[in-house]
């Protein structure tokens, strides 16, 4: 498992990503109306809708991982290929599991 990035609610993407870029000299790595993911001093930021997905915070799994904690839940798949699915901690903080597709070869 490792660190992927943190996911932070945003009101109007464009605008939250352009505050960052000049503010924090942001790197733009995505973005679109929906969905924004910038780089901050090798950090992956990512901006949200509320209506499409919670603040969180997002770890890198392979399959061991999930046969040995997640072997319930229910993956969804991204327009990246990804899939991820959400838990809640004990306080009610959401952490996304995210999963890459093998690579062939």
């Amino acid at each position: 498992m490792k660190f992927d990035h943190v996911a932070l609610i945003s009101k109007n993407i464009e605008k939250t990503v352009k505050w960052y870029v000049e503010n924090l000299n942001a790197e733009i790595l995505y973005q679109d109306e929906t969905w924004g993911l910038v780089s901050v001093a090798n950090v992956k930021i990512a901006f949200v809708m509320k209506h499409q997905h919670p603040s969180h915070i997002c770890f890198e799994i392979n399959d061991d991982y999930i046969e040995k904690h997640l072997r319930d839940k229910i993956f969804k798949k991204h327009r990246d290929n990804s899939a991820s699915c959400y838990i809640s901690d004990i306080d009610g903080n959401h952490i996304e599991f995210l999963k890459w597709p093998k690579k062939n070869g």
